[in-house]
């Protein structure tokens, strides 16, 4: 009897994910004053696509109506997100979508609006993440799920 090697498969590569990359400019001294919400561009099909409800998080004065907020800090300052009161149920489970994890501040308010507002938040999904900027770190163990790393 021959003993089997078992071969072991590296997992598919999805080629999109290179025409990401490959796609993504570099703008300089970005992000400018006025420029945000980047991340309704991926929240929204992601959304559709799970069966999930979309919960827009914005800058203040944004969402009309009453919100609750989170004050928090980027690289370049400090900044706040807001919700709508009601916009999430004790319980609901939640996923965190943003274009960018940098230095984490941003998708932190996010969970802690979420969190605080009784939802459990079970995962965070970017496009790109800085890892030398170590925002991952700041997630307090939520997975994170990023197509591109860039330096």
């Amino acid at each position: 009897m021959e003993a089997c090697e078992e071969k072991r498969q590296e997992p598919a590569v999805d080629p999109r994910i290179e025409g990401i990359a490959s796609s993504i400019r570099v703008v300089p001294d970005f992000p400018k004053p006025g420029i945000e919400a980047r991340g309704f561009i991926f929240g929204p099909p992601i959304a559709l696509a799970i069966g999930a409800k979309f919960v827009p998080l914005r800058k203040p004065r944004k969402l009309p109506g009453e919100v609750i907020s989170e004050e928090y800090v980027l690289e370049y300052g400090t900044d706040c997100l807001e919700m709508h009161v009601g916009a999430v149920q004790p319980g609901e489970r939640s996923l965190v979508v943003d274009d960018l994890i940098a230095t984490g501040g941003t998708l932190c308010a996010a969970i802690n609006l979420l969190e605080r507002a009784g939802a459990e938040v079970v995962e965070c999904a970017c496009v790109i993440e800085l890892p030398e900027l170590k925002g991952r770190q700041r997630l307090n163990d939520k997975p994170l799920y990023i197509l591109v790393e860039t330096h």
